[in-house]
């Protein structure tokens, strides 16, 4: 799996859960559902980590922790 492949199985699992994804409310009061905060994917030993506001270890077999 790719660093793009890690991101989306994360943020399709994992992002309305941990405020990733949130309302948003305009100056006309109109509400937009967005993206608040992005994830990072780095490299680690065993495998990656994924995180910023939520923080996610993901194997090198794909599990995410």
């Amino acid at each position: 799996m790719n660093n793009k492949a890690i991101y989306d199985k994360v943020f399709q699992q994992k992002a309305y859960k941990d405020g990733t994804m949130g309302w948003l409310i305009q100056p006309d009061r109109t509400k937009e559902y967005t993206l608040i905060c992005d994830y990072n994917v780095l490299w680690v030993p065993f495998g990656r980590y994924v995180g910023r506001k939520g923080s996610y270890f993901v194997t090198f077999f794909g599990k995410i922790l």
